[in-house]
């Protein structure tokens, strides 16, 4: 029986270093991804979130990827991770001619914070592939409960008041708009559950799909509105059958019942000055087109004869072109682009299939709405790093499997 090379004594420096690694892995980082997607429902303190998510999550796949270089050998050859590192390196450089009143070490750090993200999934889904789509549903159904509690006590609380108001949130979560970017991460994970379940008519992803449809309406958001119905768009057309016909009429069924019984949820606000706010930005980026104004810049957008000013682009894409000019969105769309492609090559892989609906979630909710793209973890992590890890990890996974048959092959 051959082998490639030898492998090392458990006594050894090496062997001691692999045990270590592979007891980081296997133990923590599930804990640290846990963490990572359910901290923002019980931790209160959204500084002891970062806190966990650096000692569960950045810090064990540093000391992993430190004690078995291998492995980062291999991570380092996915598309989507190195379309990230370039991505982050640039944003980095354009600190260079930001005028941030952060200070550069703290920014430096962002990227980084997000690389380990890729890296954490990556080293899960080479050594126990199983373990990160089963905290996802672990994750998710903790989201359900903690929406559908949350919720009742917010009814409850405020019983015998004319209206209840929009839902927030508790623990860490405050604004109605940030909690339902992380509920509707999670309904499209529950909407690509029940899409490519066996059975139809299987309980948990259709009554967790629906309790957290209600959660998301109550928050009176629009944007996971839009958003859920393009991902559900892109799911009926990667994976098309009669249950995502029937998901198209469901859909097309709660949006005529929100406009006969709650319209207020869809028009009251009206457009809340967005084309006002992407004209503005579009103009403030054309003065600076190619480097952008650098990381983190101080944005104001003044809305005439308004008089409105805000320091936020509300559209992830236009925050791009802002910070890092046409070179910044060019990588940015060059990230999106292998990763959607990919998906679609092997969009009958159900893991690859999930994964892609919650990065399609994220793309079309960052159309309406948010600025940080690149930032220490929060809400818009949900929709930009979480879903491009996860389905990097999925890429991983996938690829190590179609490398394994090879190896007898090589030593016969």
């Amino acid at each position: 029986m051959n082998s490639d090379t030898p492998s090392p004594s458990i006594s050894s420096p090496a062997g001691l270093n692999l045990r270590i690694s592979d007891w980081l892995i296997r133990y923590l980082l599930p804990i640290g991804w846990l963490t990572l997607l359910t901290g923002l429902f019980w931790a209160w303190d959204r500084s002891l979130y970062h806190k966990f998510y650096y000692a569960l999550m950045a810090t064990p796949t540093l000391l992993a990827v430190v004690l078995q270089p291998t492995l980062l050998k291999q991570l380092l050859r996915n598309p989507l991770i190195i379309g990230f590192i370039i991505f982050g390196a640039y944003t980095s450089l354009t600190l260079l001619w930001s005028d941030t009143d952060s200070s550069m070490l703290s920014m430096l750090k962002r990227p980084i914070y997000v690389l380990m993200l890729f890296l954490g999934a990556g080293l899960l889904a080479i050594k126990h592939p199983q373990i990160l789509p089963k905290t996802l549903l672990l994750a998710a159904v903790i989201a359900t409960l903690s929406g559908v509690l949350s919720l009742s006590y917010l009814i409850y609380s405020r019983a015998g008041l004319p209206s209840p108001g929009r839902f927030s949130g508790y623990g860490a979560l405050y604004n109605p708009l940030l909690s339902a970017h992380l509920y509707g991460f999670f309904t499209a994970f529950w909407l690509a559950t029940w899409l490519t379940k066996r059975h139809p008519l299987s309980p948990l992803p259709l009554v967790s799909l629906a309790l957290l449809s209600i959660v998301i309406i109550s928050t009176g958001s629009r944007t996971p509105l839009l958003a859920l119905t393009v991902t559900l768009i892109w799911l009926g057309v990667a994976h098309f059958n009669r249950r995502s016909l029937i998901a198209a009429g469901a859909g097309l069924c709660v949006a005529l019942g929100l406009l006969l019984f709650y319209p207020q949820a869809l028009t009251d606000r009206g457009l809340s000055y967005r084309p006002d706010i992407w004209l503005g930005a579009v103009e403030l980026a054309l003065e600076k087109p190619w480097l952008g104004y650098g990381f983190d810049h101080q944005l104001l957008i003044k809305l005439e004869p308004s008089r409105l000013a805000f320091n936020d682009p509300h559209n992830i894409e236009l925050a791009v072109l802002l910070s890092g000019g046409i070179v910044g969105l060019i990588l940015w769309l060059i990230l999106y682009a292998v990763a959607l492609l990919y998906a679609w090559r092997n969009r009958h892989d159900t893991l690859v299939l999930m994964a892609s609906a919650l990065v399609v979630f994220g793309l079309a909710a960052g159309l309406t709405e948010g600025r940080d793209f690149l930032s220490r973890p929060k809400e818009h992590w949900f929709l930009i790093w979480i879903p491009l890890a996860l389905l990097a990890a999925v890429w991983v996974s996938r690829s190590v499997r179609t490398e394994k048959p090879h190896a007898p092959a090589e030593n016969a």
